[in-house]
C-alpha cells in the first residue's frame, strides 16, 4: 500500500473535571452522612482523612490523564495507536489493515464498562470508532477518536484489499 499518515490528538479535561467534582461532592455526602450517624470523633476523623485521599488520588489521575496525548498512524499496512505521556511513548495497538475486519460508529454511553474497556479515545464525550479485528485466529475490539481523514484512508485500504 505504501501510505503514510499520522495525526496526534490530546484528550479533553472537561469530561475528566466534571466527573472528579461529582465524586468530591458524592465523598463530601458519605462524610456528612458518617456524622449524622453519629460516629465518635476518632472514627470520623480516619473516615474524612481515608475520603480526602481517594480525593486527591483521584485528581491525581484526572491530572495525568488529560496530560496524554494518543498518535494515530497508517504506515504501509499497519494501523499503530501510541500513548504518549510527557517524553514517554507507549504502544498500544498495531494492527494490519488487512486484519481489521469493520469499523463501527459508537454514540458513547455513561456506564462504568465504557470507562474500563479498552479506550484510546480523546474525549469520552465524542463519537468513539470500535475496530473490530481478528489477529492470529482471535477475535479483539478497540475503541478510539479518529479523524474524518483517517477514516477515509482506513476506509479506503479495507475497500482496497
Amino acid at each position: 500500500m505504501g501510505c503514510i499518515y499520522n495525526e496526534k490528538v490530546k484528550r479533553s479535561a472537561k469530561p475528566l473535571v466534571g466527573l472528579l467534582i461529582i465524586f468530591g461532592v458524592s465523598l463530601m455526602m458519605v462524610s456528612v452522612l458518617g456524622t449524622r450517624a453519629g460516629l465518635n470523633e476518632e472514627t470520623k476523623s480516619t473516615m474524612d482523612l481515608v475520603l480526602a485521599m481517594f480525593f486527591l488520588l483521584a485528581g491525581y489521575r484526572v491530572i495525568a490523564k488529560t496530560k496524554e496525548v494518543y498518535r494515530y498512524s497508517i504506515i504501509a499496512d499497519d494501523l499503530i495507536i501510541h500513548r504518549i505521556s510527557g517524553e514517554k511513548s507507549h504502544l498500544v495497538e498495531k494492527v494490519k489493515l488487512s486484519e481489521i475486519q469493520a469499523l463501527h460508529n459508537k454514540r458513547p454511553g455513561w456506564n462504568l464498562i465504557r470507562l474500563l474497556r479498552k479506550n484510546y479515545s480523546v474525549n469520552m464525550m465524542k463519537l468513539d470508532c470500535c475496530c473490530e479485528c481478528s489477529v492470529e485466529g482471535t477475535r479483539k475490539s478497540f475503541y478510539f477518536s479518529p479523524s474524518p481523514s483517517m477514516l477515509n484512508k482506513i476506509s479506503n485500504a479495507l475497500e482496497a484489499s
